[in-house]
């Protein structure tokens, strides 16, 4: 019998930079709320937040605060950390 257990893969410990877009505009109050993304407001009436997310645990938990404000979410992409 073996003991191993199967995790399911997570994101490297020091975590990816990732574009995370929601219709409408969010203050920039709200960036210690989203785990301190920068939150940038568009001129087409969205929001960008970007930073670094250490997990895909955390990743959820911004996604699940979007949510819970009841903004529509437009698209979530890992964005190279280099611009």
């Amino acid at each position: 019998m073996d003991d191993k257990v199967q995790r399911a893969p997570v994101l490297a410990s020091a975590g990816k930079s990732f574009e995370i877009r929601v219709k409408g505009h969010l203050g920039s109050q709200w960036s210690d709320w989203l785990a301190g993304l920068e939150v940038r407001q568009l001129d087409n009436g969205e929001t960008m937040l970007s930073g670094q997310i250490v997990d895909q645990a955390a990743l959820m938990g911004i996604l699940n605060t979007l949510n819970r404000l009841n903004l529509t979410l437009l698209s979530v992409s890992e964005a190279d950390p280099k611009g």
